[in-house]
């Protein structure tokens, strides 16, 4: 199981002291509620799939698999789902195999784009996921999210409980939570022993605005455990140098925040545009070229080859 809490290490889950936070409150209660349906929103992709693993991490039903699949298609037409996580896979005989995901029997599943798939195929994957696998559904909108209460009609989502993620950014309960979720995650994984984050690291990462959100903070957990001792705690001298170094009385603190506001406009804009970034572009008022350039800078690749 994973800690949630600095600097105790846990790994019952369940005992682990609670860091109170708005991240961390939706986390717990969607974790609570096995047949509650989640819909996420406001947050890149990315960021919802980490906030669905916490659900699932700190669920009593976390020994059982997460994985996520992907619905793909054009207004009913053309429409399948893949396996997108832990392993990539077509799934073509997914309706007709009533064993082919069995082994995946009361675990949590994360649903992108289900609004792509004819409402009877809606409907007969409800009865597939919740009633004969018995999983947590957490659904992931990609689609601009004016949008969602024509979604939220569906068979898929009729029931379902809408969660707005809130940003990172003078959330600093959350950042501590997603922190310390992301050491644990890290330890299991790593087989490491570090115990928590030293007070100077944590104020440092309480002070950074976080323009990469989740995955950006992840990523940061990450690599400075992998510089760590494996017993020693997680150090300000660990985190990456942009962070680090970073202060807020610095010209570099106006930078971030334009960063980070730049970043959740061309994201949004992506996705209003299913993708199309033509007329992204015409609605950013930048050309093309430049488009191209600030998603690579931002590392939004991966999210372009989801939509594509």
């Amino acid at each position: 199981m994973l800690n949630t809490e600095v600097p105790t290490v846990n790994r019952n889950l369940n005992s682990a002291p609670r860091i109170v936070g708005k991240l961390s409150e939706i986390v717990y209660a969607c974790a609570e509620e096995k047949h509650q349906t989640i819909v996420l929103s406001n947050l890149p992709d990315d960021g919802n799939q980490l906030v669905a693993e916490a659900i699932h991490d700190l669920s009593s039903w976390a020994d059982k698999p997460f994985f996520i699949l992907t619905c793909q298609g054009q207004a009913g037409r053309n429409t399948r789902i893949n396996l997108t996580h832990p392993v990539h896979c077509e799934l073509p005989e997914l309706f007709t195999n009533n064993l082919l995901l069995e082994p995946l029997h009361g675990g949590t599943v994360l649903l992108t784009d289900p609004y792509h798939l004819p409402i009877h195929q809606q409907q007969a994957l409800l009865n597939l996921l919740a009633d004969q696998l018995s999983l947590k559904l957490i659904i992931n909108i990609k689609s601009f999210h004016r949008d969602l209460p024509q979604h939220l009609s569906f068979p898929l989502m009729k029931d379902a409980r809408t969660v707005k993620v809130p940003s990172l950014r003078n959330h600093a309960s959350d950042i501590r939570f997603a922190a310390n979720y992301f050491l644990s995650k890290t330890n299991l994984e790593w087989n490491k022993n570090i115990p928590g984050i030293t007070e100077d690291c944590l104020q440092q990462m309480l002070l950074y605005p976080w323009p990469g959100q989740l995955p950006q903070l992840k990523e940061a957990i990450r690599r400075a455990a992998f510089l760590a001792p494996t017993n020693g705690m997680l150090e300000l001298s660990s985190l990456p140098s942009q962070i680090r170094n970073f202060k807020a009385t610095d010209r570099d603190f106006l930078k971030e925040a334009v960063k980070q506001a730049e970043y959740e406009m061309i994201y949004k804009t992506l996705r209003e545009t299913n993708n199309n970034k033509r007329k992204t572009a015409e609605i950013l008022k930048i050309s093309r070229k430049t488009l191209y350039s600030k998603i690579n800078m931002y590392k939004m690749n991966s999210y372009a080859q989801v939509l594509s």
